[in-house]
């Protein structure tokens, strides 16, 4: 009964920041800019719903080393747009295909390729100037943009994302398929995961080696992530999961693919046990280890 109750304090306080991001969003989109049809676009994706599982990594790692959710908004929320920007540019037909997007017409097949284009790399750039506006010390906002620019650009989400497609085209030939698909789920989806994880921690204060620590919690979190992605590609349910299942149709390189349904579910509780070593005996780690185990049991 009393792991019960903590259970659905912990979720009250994660639905307590989804609704705070989902707000602080919303209240971007008031913004008005020209063309109409221009601001429409740039938010449709981003206030499109959908876990908010990075945000919540930053409200939760702030509020470990003190920083409260005022601080921390801002962070979330940009991190939030720079996610939505990769979701609409892995949509595109030069990439995923995907016409559907958390079980709505993907951003593309509202306002057209062009736009969604466009609309992506606004985002991009706009995840940068609300990380400017956040109310925390610019000290601690160029640790975050180095962290965050690294980690959903070259070093990280977008080299990912071209050995991704890459791959899918067969034209890394030669290479072993464990060690692309290794390289991809953690560059790729990981390296996002990971930088929400140590940006929420540097609003606040930690340590070096509780930053380090956090960091490795990210990696192995955002890597079960994406195993867990790959394993509802072939066994969930389109509906529930809000898109269709293209990874087969794609060609592309997935746990399942290269390692086996089982043995993919197998590792990614692995993961998830390393995560949760590396923060459970950090004061205030509770949330982070709750979000480890919903990101490994969830069924969309």
């Amino acid at each position: 009964m009393a792991r019960s109750k903590q259970r659905i304090l912990m979720m009250s306080k994660l639905s307590h920041y989804k609704e705070l991001v989902d707000n602080f969003i919303n209240e971007l989109a008031q913004i008005k800019r020209f063309p109409p049809i221009f601001q429409e676009a740039l938010f449709y994706t981003p206030k499109s719903g959908g876990k908010r599982i990075r945000a919540m990594l930053v409200m939760c790692a702030a509020d470990m080393f003190g920083a409260d959710e005022t601080k921390s908004l801002h962070i979330a929320s940009a991190i939030e747009l720079m996610h939505a920007y990769s979701l609409i540019h892995d949509d595109l037909p030069v990439m995923d295909n995907d016409d559907f997007r958390r079980g709505k017409p993907a951003n593309h097949k509202v306002y057209g390729e062009d736009l969604a284009l466009l609309v992506g790399d606004g985002l991009n750039t706009y995840t940068f100037n609300v990380i400017a506006d956040a109310p925390i010390d610019d000290a601690r906002k160029v640790k975050i943009v180095k962290w965050l620019s690294n980690n959903a650009g070259i070093g990280g989400m977008v080299v990912g994302q071209v050995v991704d497609v890459l791959s899918s085209r067969d034209r890394l030939k030669g290479h072993s398929h464990k060690k692309l698909v290794n390289f991809i789920h953690k560059h790729k989806t990981a390296k996002l995961i990971q930088a929400s994880v140590v940006c929420g921690a540097i609003c606040g204060n930690p340590d070096d080696v509780q930053l380090d620590r956090l960091a490795k919690y990210g990696l192995y979190a955002g890597v079960a992530f994406q195993i867990i992605d790959d394993y509802l590609d072939v066994v969930g349910d389109e509906e529930k999961l809000g898109k269709k299942k293209v990874d087969e149709i794609n060609n592309t390189l997935t746990y399942p693919k290269v390692y086996g349904l089982k043995r993919s579910y197998d590792i990614a509780q692995k993961l998830k046990d390393m995560a949760i070593l590396q923060i459970k005996d950090i004061k205030g780690s509770k949330e982070l280890i709750d979000i480890a185990k919903l990101i490994v049991e969830r069924d969309r």
